[in-house]
């Protein structure tokens, strides 16, 4: 019943038992720089900029683009920025009146959000905080980073500059990177770029190129570095018959690390 009738809340407080002040403030710099960054990319890359029918467009998208963290204190960047529902409850109501009222209040909120606001920043996220994932609405101002990610091994207030951006920055950069989508991709340049993937990967693929590109290009780590640390990340063991598949999106285990590694290697950064 707590979880169906204060799930923010409880966003928030899984939050906090997982990210702590000084790891929150890191982020919101880490995130903020790799903006940045992923702009410059996308216009100034040769090897981004060409593969894109318009990287302005791109920049534009990224700029735009808020990163959520789930659970994070209401107002602050990482966070939502309207209050919780409140059922306005009273300590003479009984536990199936509270229920009702407060089961009111977050369908009220959650209808304001379309009706009002009408934007998906304003909302929760749409899969359970404490997944292992990230996501973002292309082009919709928004991604979300779920708290599985913002914990080791992607992050922890104790890594270096190196470790922080080269795992969790990585994966922000990603969602950034993913505002590529936003314009058509000239397929010459794209397929030379990535060379290494099938065409199931080439969103992801470029996404993991132009978001760890970033991380270079903001002086947090060098291509090597990266390529430890990401394959580090996707590091799996998997049965002697276990094949990559031909309709996923996202590289398999393993081989998410070798093929970035690889494209450094293609690029001269390694």
């Amino acid at each position: 019943m707590a979880n169906f009738l204060f799930p923010d809340r409880l966003d928030h407080e899984h939050f906090s038992t997982l990210i702590t002040p000084k790891l929150h403030e890191r982020l919101e710099h880490l995130a903020n720089n790799l903006s940045v960054a992923v702009q410059y990319v996308v216009q100034n890359d040769p090897n981004i900029a060409n593969v894109l029918q318009d990287p302005v467009a791109v920049a534009a998208a990224v700029q735009s683009t808020r990163i959520r963290l789930a659970g994070a204190p209401r107002g602050s960047w990482g966070g939502i920025q309207r209050d919780y529902a409140d059922g306005l409850l009273d300590s003479t109501d009984g536990p199936m009146l509270m229920a009702l009222k407060q089961s009111r209040a977050i369908f009220m909120d959650r209808i304001n959000i379309l009706f009002d606001d009408a934007n998906v920043c304003t909302g929760p996220p749409v899969y359970d905080s404490l997944d292992a994932n990230a996501y973002i609405y292309p082009g919709g101002d928004c991604s979300h980073m779920l708290l599985g990610v913002v914990r080791p091994p992607f992050a922890d207030e104790r890594y270096d500059d190196v470790s922080l951006a080269s795992r969790v920055g990585y994966i922000i950069g990603h969602e950034l990177a993913h505002n590529t989508m936003v314009t058509p991709w000239y397929s010459v340049p794209l397929n030379a770029l990535l060379s290494q993937y099938t065409s199931n990967y080439h969103s992801e693929a470029l996404a993991d190129i132009v978001g760890s590109l970033a991380v270079i290009q903001a002086g947090y780590a060098t291509a090597q570095d990266l390529c430890y640390h990401v394959s580090q990340l996707w590091c799996a063991r998997v049965p002697l018959t276990w094949q990559s598949s031909t309709t996923g999106t996202h590289p398999g285990a393993n081989e998410r690390g070798d093929k970035l590694c690889q494209t450094f290697v293609d690029l001269g950064l390694m």
